[in-house]
């Protein structure tokens, strides 16, 4: 499989970041995979506006990131709490069972 060279030049420019950065931006990955896809356009656009905003310094910038991490762990959490209850319903009942 090629990789892009889009791709590329973030790993590159990932790897250069301090190892603070550079975990901050994998749990952002990450979180993002555990969310709805909604919850997933609601962060880009909070992303695009936090670039929009031209933070001043990098505490502005980590500011808005770690809000970016905090919403986005409210929503993994949620989507977690949701999917365990699900189990439980489905173990419950010996069948399966939809909320939504």
């Amino acid at each position: 499989m090629a990789v892009s060279e889009d791709v590329l030049r973030l790993v590159r420019t990932v790897e250069r970041l301090p190892m603070e950065d550079q975990d901050k931006i994998l749990r952002l990955v990450s979180l993002l995979s555990l969310v709805a896809p909604a919850v997933q356009e609601r962060t880009q656009q909070m992303l695009r506006a936090l670039l929009a905003s031209g933070p001043g310094s990098k505490s502005e910038c980590v500011a808005g990131i770690d809000d970016l991490i905090e919403y986005l762990e409210r929503h993994a959490s949620a989507g977690t709490e949701r999917h365990g209850l699900l189990n439980r319903l489905e173990i419950a009942g010996g069948a399966k069972v939809r909320l939504s």
